[in-house]
């Protein structure tokens, strides 16, 4: 596991940003670019090789805006692939398409679920062919916000933000924060899901996995052909309880537990103004009005 870690954080910091994002209150956050987009800094030829990257015949795709959910349905997906509630001793970030080494990506032996937060246009070229399964992972912006604040924060030598939560919100309202807008960003899925019918695409809430993770297991093993009893899925729901795989996590020193926090919906609340909240609800009306992304259920 140091070891990994170890790799991991050598790629987190070779890179230099390619823009130092001002709050206007004297913190900046590190970003790179992207086909003009705001993403992470690590590095645009790490974006790039994403397009060129051979696929298995068995690959997943997870893709979603960070802190979606992107980390716990990456779980769930592993334990459906494994058939048991056993969590992963690396997290997803072996397979994190714009971010980890070929090498350690190409060493995993089981079928791959291979994570990226950019945009259908910049997966690799193969997925059309191979007609790739993607998960797509969704989330109420609001919740999202206030999970991102604390993601930028809790990763210093990544975004090296420390700026307050309220000087923060006007950059990810203009999308002057990692992977941009995430307004527009769900926008471009869902036309891309529409111009593309033939390519499979599961949209997979955070707020309906909250709600019952038995039934959103079923869809999720259906999708990617895995039969599974319910016995199965029982015990891949309790291994994958927000709570119990944090708690596995931190005890097991997995390093992937700095990216859980609460795991809540409606933890806006205690974080956004009425105004703010409104802001965010203008958003929603402006960019989402008429995809599959403005329900209410999931942006109220």
């Amino acid at each position: 596991m140091d070891d990994f870690k170890t790799l991991l954080m050598q790629e987190f910091v070779r890179f230099k940003p390619d823009v130092y994002m001002d709050d206007g209150h004297g913190s900046t956050l590190k970003l790179g670019l992207f086909n003009g987009r705001y993403v992470s800094p690590f590095g645009e030829e790490n974006y790039r090789r994403v397009k060129d990257i051979p696929l298995r015949d068995d690959d997943i795709f997870l893709i979603g805006y960070p802190k979606t959910g992107c980390h716990w349905t990456w779980e769930v997906l592993s334990m459906i692939v494994r058939g048991r509630g056993e969590h992963s001793t690396t997290g997803k970030l072996a397979c994190f398409m714009e971010m980890a080494p070929p090498a350690m990506r190409d060493s995993v032996q089981t079928r791959r679920i291979l994570n990226s937060h950019v945009l259908f246009e910049d997966l690799p070229a193969q997925m059309k062919e191979k007609k790739t399964k993607i998960i797509l992972t969704f989330r109420n912006p609001k919740d999202t916000l206030v999970s991102f604040y604390h993601h930028h924060t809790s990763l210093p030598d990544v975004w090296n933000y420390a700026g307050e939560f309220q000087n923060f919100f006007p950059l990810f309202i203009k999308g002057q924060v990692d992977n941009s807008s995430f307004f527009d960003y769900y926008k471009q899925w869902d036309e891309d899901i529409k111009k593309n019918p033939d390519q499979p695409v599961l949209v997979v809430s955070y707020e309906d996995m909250k709600e019952d993770l038995p039934r959103e297991i079923r869809r999720l093993a259906a999708f990617i052909d895995v039969p599974l009893t319910d016995q199965q899925v029982e015990e891949i729901a309790q291994a994958a309880g927000f709570s119990s795989m944090k708690d596995v996590y931190q005890k097991g020193d997995n390093y992937s537990s700095i990216f859980l926090r609460k795991g809540q919906v409606g933890d806006w609340k205690n974080w956004l103004t009425i105004a703010q909240s409104e802001m965010v609800d203008a958003a929603v009306e402006q960019k989402l009005k008429g995809t599959r992304f403005a329900s209410p259920r999931y942006t109220l």
